[in-house]
C-alpha cells in the first residue's frame, strides 16, 4: 500500500510532489514537514485535529502529519465563523494555513507551513496503519442530515489503486496535476492530492480557477492533467490553447451538462472524464460523453457493483456495493444506498434519474434544504421557512418563502422588505458558504399547507413565478384619466440581463404599463400610431414605488403619459392612436 509507506521510506528524496509559487517541494521536504508537525500533534495530544487548507501542500502536510502522530483529521468544508464556532468541539485544535485567522474558541491554531510550528528533533515516521480512521469528511447525506463520514487509508489507497490501473497509464509519468477543486473533499483528496502524491506525480499547490493564469501554466508545463468541476470548466474560455499539452480532463462534484461537455470535446477532441460518486461511497462510476443513445451512461469502476433498490422506501435508488465504502456508511459492511434514482441495463450500464431527496448541489457546493430552513426558522425574526432549488438560465438557486414572527413583521414595516432578507442573508453566511444563500425571497403570511399540514411544492413554487406585471397598490379613475399606484417587482421577468449586476426596467415595459392602464379605462384594445416625445428622466429599479398616470381629452386621440415617484420624474410621453381608436 504505496500511501502508507509513503513518508516512512528515506528513497527517493527529491522527487518533487507540489508546485508552488515558492517554487516545487520535493518529497524530502514534505517528509520533514510532516515529521516535524507530528512531532508538535504528539506532544498535544489530541485524537482529533480539525482541518482546513487552501494550499493544497499544506493541506497534505496538515494531513500526514495528523496521521504520523496517530489521530484523526476532521476535515471542514469552509472556514465560515459559524461552521468553524461549530466544529471547534469536534477537535483537539485546528490546522489551519496562513490565509486564516484563529477564531474564538479554535485552540490552539498551527499553520502547517509555519517553521515554528513543528518540533526541532522530530523521530522517524513508521508506516502508517491502513486500517485506523484516517479522516473524517464533511457531507449532508442522502438523507439530508449533516454529518461527517469517517475514511480509513485502506479505502482510499484502494481507490487510488484502482485509479491509477485504469486511468494512470494514460495520463504518463511525472505528469504535473493542476485542480480547481478543494481537497477539503473527497473528489480534490483524492483527484489533487492523495492520487498524485502515490503515483508520482507533482500537483500545484495553488487553485487557479481563472482561464489567464491557468492555462499558460499548463502550455508551460508542456504536459498535464486537469482536475476540475462542472462550474469552472463551463466558464473556461480559450481551453483549446491547451490543448496540446492537456493529457487528461477529470470533472466531477455535480452533473456536467451535455452542451457544456460538447464545448470541452471541440476544444480539446474529446470530452472530460467524469467520475460519479459520493463521500460515501468514494468513486462509483465514468463515462465520456458522445453523441448518441448512450451519451449519458454511466460504467462502473473496477471493483464495484451497482444494482437499484427494488422495493420499500429507498426503491428505485442506486446501491453500491464497492470496496471504498465507508464503514457504518449503510447497514451492511461494503454497501450504501445513495439517494438518486437510477436505471440499470443489463449490460451493468446505469443511467441517473435525478435526486430521490432534498438534498441538491449549488456551483459543486452539496446544500441540504432541511438545514437551512431550520437555520431560518430559528431566527428571531422568522416563525416558519420553506426552500426550493429553482432552475433559471441554466444555474440551480436557493428560493425562500417566509412567514415572519411578531418581531419580524415589526422589522418588516419599520426597514422594509429588502433590509430584512439581507439581514437574514448575512445572518445564514455564518453558517452556509454564500454561493448556497438564497437568492429569492417571498414574504406571505402563511405557508401554504395542504389538508395534510404538509407544503405541497406546486403552489410553493408558483409563489416564485417570474412577474411580468408591477404590483397594484391602487387605482383612481375619473373622466378622461386614470392613476395607479404600482410597484416593480423584484423578480420581474424583463430584468433578466438588463442590466448584468444592475437591473433597470425597460422602457419598452413602462409603454407596455401606459398601454395596460389605458386600455383597462377604455375597455378595449388601443390602436397606436406613434409614441411622441417620448423621455427617460431617471431609472426605474426593482422594489421602487411610483404613480402612473394616463390623461386624454375629448374622444381620446392621443394619451399622455407620466411615470412618477413624487419630485422624481420616470418617463413622459404622449401616445398617439390611430383613426378609429376606442371613445
Amino acid at each position: 500500500m504505496r500511501l502508507a509507506r509513503l513518508l516512512a521510506e528515506a528513497a527517493r528524496s527529491e522527487v518533487p510532489v507540489a508546485i508552488g509559487r515558492e517554487g516545487t517541494r520535493t518529497l524530502g521536504e514534505l517528509r520533514g514537514r510532516v515529521a516535524s508537525l507530528a512531532g508538535r500533534l504528539r506532544e498535544e495530544g489530541g485524537r482529533r485535529w480539525l482541518v482546513h487548507c487552501e494550499d493544497a501542500y499544506a493541506f497534505a502536510v496538515a494531513l500526514f502529519a495528523v496521521a504520523h502522530a496517530g489521530a484523526a483529521a476532521v476535515l471542514l468544508p469552509n472556514r465560515q465563523p459559524g461552521a468553524l464556532a461549530r466544529a471547534a468541539a469536534l477537535g483537539h485544535g485546528a490546522l489551519l494555513d496562513g490565509t486564516a485567522e484563529p477564531r474564538g474558541a479554535l485552540a490552539p491554531v498551527i499553520d502547517p507551513l509555519d517553521d515554528a510550528a513543528g518540533v526541532a528533533r522530530p523521530a522517524p515516521l513508521a508506516p502508517l496503519a491502513p486500517d485506523a480512521l484516517l479522516l473524517e469528511l464533511s457531507t449532508s447525506g442522502t438523507t439530508g442530515e449533516g454529518r461527517f463520514v469517517p475514511k480509513t487509508l485502506r479505502h482510499l489507497a484502494a481507490e487510488v489503486d484502482v485509479l491509477e490501473a485504469a486511468f494512470g497509464p494514460a495520463l504518463g509519468a511525472g505528469t504535473p496535476v493542476f485542480a480547481t477543486a478543494s481537497p477539503q473533499h473527497l473528489y480534490g483528496l483524492l483527484f489533487r492530492v492523495l492520487w498524485p502524491l502515490a503515483a508520482g506525480r507533482p500537483f500545484h499547490a495553488a487553485t487557479l480557477l481563472h482561464a489567464e493564469e491557468l492555462l499558460p501554466r499548463i502550455e508551460e508545463a508542456g504536459a498535464a492533467v486537469l482536475a476540475s468541476t462542472p462550474a469552472h470548466l463551463r466558464r473556461l474560455p480559450g481551453l483549446a490553447r491547451a490543448r496540446a499539452a492537456l493529457r487528461e480532463v477529470f470533472c466531477s462534484g455535480g452533473p456536467l451538462e451535455p452542451d457544456d461537455a460538447d464545448l470541452v470535446r471541440e476544444a480539446l477532441g474529446r470530452a472530460p472524464l467524469e467520475v460519479y460518486g459520493s463521500t460515501e461511497t468514494g468513486g462509483v462510476a465514468w463515462r465520456r460523453q458522445v453523441p448518441g443513445d448512450a451519451r449519458l451512461l454511466w460504467t462502473a469502476l473496477p471493483g464495484v457493483r451497482v444494482s437499484c433498490v427494488e422495493a420499500g422506501a429507498e426503491a428505485g435508488r442506486l446501491r453500491v456495493e464497492s470496496p471504498f465504502v465507508s464503514p457504518c456508511a449503510a447497514g451492511q459492511k461494503g454497501a450504501c444506498v445513495l439517494g438518486d434514482l437510477a436505471r440499470v441495463r443489463e449490460d451493468g450500464r446505469f443511467e441517473l434519474l435525478g435526486r430521490a431527496d432534498r438534498v441538491v448541489k449549488i456551483g459543486e457546493k452539496r446544500l441540504s434544504l432541511p438545514d437551512m430552513e431550520a437555520a431560518l426558522g430559528a431566527h428571531p425574526l422568522v416563525r416558519e421557512a420553506a426552500l426550493l432549488a429553482l432552475e433559471q438560465a441554466g444555474e440551480t438557486r436557493v428560493a425562500a418563502a417566509l412567514a415572519l414572527s411578531d418581531g419580524g413583521r415589526a422589522a418588516l414595516a419599520r426597514e422594509g422588505r429588502r433590509a430584512v432578507t439581507a439581514r437574514l442573508g448575512e445572518d445564514l453566511a455564518a453558517h452556509f458558504d454564500r454561493v448556497l444563500l438564497p437568492r429569492a425571497w417571498r414574504i406571505v403570511d402563511a405557508l401554504p399547507r395542504d389538508a395534510q399540514g404538509k407544503i405541497p411544492v406546486a403552489p410553493l413554487r408558483e409563489l416564485f413565478a417570474p412577474s411580468r406585471a408591477p404590483v397594484v397598490l391602487g387605482e383612481e379613475r375619473g373622466p378622461g384619466a386614470i392613476a395607479r399606484e404600482l410597484a416593480v417587482p423584484d423578480d420581474l421577468a424583463f430584468l433578466e440581463g438588463h442590466f448584468e449586476g444592475f437591473p433597470v426596467v425597460p422602457g419598452v415595459v413602462q409603454l407596455g404599463w401606459v398601454i395596460d392602464a389605458a386600455q383597462a379605462c377604455l375597455g378595449s384594445a388601443l390602436r397606436l400610431a406613434s409614441v411622441e416625445n417620448l423621455k427617460f428622466r431617471e431609472l426605474l429599479l426593482p422594489g421602487q414605488r411610483f404613480r402612473l398616470e394616463v390623461e386624454w381629452s375629448g374622444a381620446p386621440a392621443c394619451l399622455r403619459f407620466r411615470l412618477a415617484a413624487g419630485e422624481r420624474v420616470f418617463s413622459t410621453g404622449r401616445l398617439r392612436l390611430r383613426a378609429g381608436a376606442p371613445a
